[in-house]
């Protein structure tokens, strides 16, 4: 009888272990499916996802090699443009290679990846751009008000996506609409680029901007419509990176494109480091520096070749400064002061449109700007020769000009 039992017990035993070790294997292979299917499901996505992973190869030297100039022309916009890049190039991380697959097994774990990153991009692109356009143009950083229009985005894209899709696409389409709202960042930033200076590298790197930020607007609309629309799209958005990386190295290079020797013959400054004279005097000393690289500032057009020439004017010309932007005048007299002592010998800057500058500034302004390239001239050495007709200016105003010479 205990035998009976015994063996009764231990038969059911086996049953029910039987039983909860097929429960599990179905359930393992259940879940083995379901990923099978999403794998190839995601698939049809293979294309696209291909262009990203190049993207990211592609990208991440660039972004090196601008991190590099950023840190060898002590340029903080390059820098910060750099970093918004890297995150950029982190956000493009596809799901549907294997890679990937382990590190994002939901849609769901890889669209809250891209959000954070994309935001972080979107900060430090932000960012970088301000600083350029902060330098050429200050006014034009009101309009980053604008900004604020990024809120109502969703719901707006949300409506787009009821109007013209079915719900199975509609569902893709909502999906990502942070990937809209970042173009929307990246095309208000360019018009504010393209309308803040009137330097030619500039624009076109507003420009691109924009054809990039109207590739990441449309994004939605081409993955609810189209797998190969999905392609297209970020292939251009692909192409639109390469250039635009390729525009912020120009433009940080053209900051202060200024052409000095790597041999230059130093000279000695002698006497006062700021010097405020009129025509004939200044004439008289730049005389001896008719083959030293000069930084001038000047309305004028006919100088020595070996002249470093900055026309300040207020109409679109080459190598042309707003007379409203001494910011950036003062960023080009720091880095043509640093490059020169670097290479040897101390810079000198002939500003010869002091007069010009006033009719777009007032008296203050003009003698606080000057006052900051007096100190630097301190820091970094050198000599700058401001030229001045005393007929425009009053006693009081010619004494406080006076006052600049060390």
């Amino acid at each position: 009888m205990n035998l009976n039992l015994l063996f009764t017990f231990s038969f059911l035993d086996f049953l029910n272990w039987d039983s909860s070790r097929k429960t599990k294997i179905l359930k393992e292979t259940s879940k083995k499916t379901i990923n099978v299917s999403n794998m190839i499901d995601s698939s049809r996505y293979f294309y696209g996802d291909l262009i990203k992973v190049t993207a990211m190869i592609v990208f991440i030297p660039f972004i090196l090699y601008a991190l590099y100039i950023g840190w060898k022309k002590k340029s903080r916009p390059t820098i910060v443009h750099a970093f918004g890049w890297l995150f950029l190039a982190v956000a493009l991380a596809p799901r549907d290679f294997p890679f990937f697959w382990r590190i994002f097994p939901t849609t769901e774990a890889l669209f809250t990846f891209q959000k954070i990153t994309l935001a972080l991009s979107g900060v430090y692109i932000a960012l970088g751009v301000s600083s350029l356009v902060y330098v050429r143009n200050p006014k034009k950083l009101v309009n980053l008000g604008w900004l604020s229009m990024i809120l109502i985005l969703p719901p707006f894209y949300e409506f787009l996506g009821k109007a013209f899709f079915p719900e199975s696409s509609f569902r893709v389409f909502t999906e990502v609409i942070h990937v809209a709202q970042y173009g929307y960042l990246l095309v208000l930033l360019s018009l504010i680029t393209c309308f803040s200076s009137e330097e030619k590298e500039f624009r076109k790197f507003g420009i691109i901007y924009c054809m990039m930020g109207v590739i990441f607007l449309v994004y939605p609309f081409t993955k609810a419509t189209s797998l190969t629309l999905r392609t297209v799209d970020i292939f251009l958005g692909f192409l639109s990176g390469i250039y635009l990386l390729n525009y912020l190295l120009k433009v940080v290079k053209s900051r202060a494109e200024i052409i000095i020797p790597e041999k230059i013959t130093p000279h000695i400054v002698e006497g006062k480091k700021v010097i405020i004279v009129d025509r004939e005097k200044a004439r008289l000393l730049l005389s001896e520096f008719e083959n030293f690289p000069v930084l001038a500032f000047v309305r004028g057009f006919k100088y020595p070749k070996s002249w470093n020439v900055r026309i300040v004017t207020s109409v679109p010309v080459e190598n042309g400064i707003p007379p409203t932007n001494l910011e950036f005048i003062t960023e080009l007299c720091v880095h043509y002061m640093r490059e020169a002592r670097e290479k040897g010998s101390p810079g000198v800057i002939y500003i010869a449109c002091l007069e010009y500058l006033k009719l777009y500034n007032n008296f203050t302004t003009i003698l606080k700007f000057l006052h900051r390239l007096r100190d630097y001239t301190v820091i970094y050495g050198g000599r700058v020769i401001v030229e001045i007709d005393k007929r425009v200016w009053n006693e009081r105003e010619v004494a406080q000009l006076k006052l600049l010479e060390i």
